[in-house]
């Protein structure tokens, strides 16, 4: 499994809009990569951190985002002030809670 991180700071009163558009984004993503999920949280400073599960890192490279609605991508950078951080990764160990 591959995971990306992508942090943004989003400006003020877009906050909905952004939502809106990346999980817009997300759902395309989706459709094409059944195996991959997303999960996009808030930090106490404010900025929204999204972090996207891929089967792998072949899968994320071909599957960016000249693979997905434009008009949706430019919508959702238009809500954001900063792009803070884009970090890929290898995942070396997945401890999943049990669910009974």
């Amino acid at each position: 499994m591959y995971v990306t991180l992508y942090q943004w700071l989003v400006k003020d009163g877009k906050e909905n809009r952004f939502i809106e558009a990346w999980t817009t984004l997300t759902q395309q993503l989706q459709a094409q990569v059944p195996a991959l999920s997303g999960k996009l949280h808030k930090t106490q400073q404010g900025s929204y951190v999204a972090i996207i599960n891929w089967p792998s890192q072949q899968v994320w490279e071909t599957q960016k985002p000249n693979n997905i609605d434009l008009l949706i991508q430019k919508q959702l950078m238009d809500t954001v002030e900063e792009v803070e951080s884009v970090i890929a990764m290898q995942v070396v160990k997945d401890l999943k809670a049990l669910v009974n």
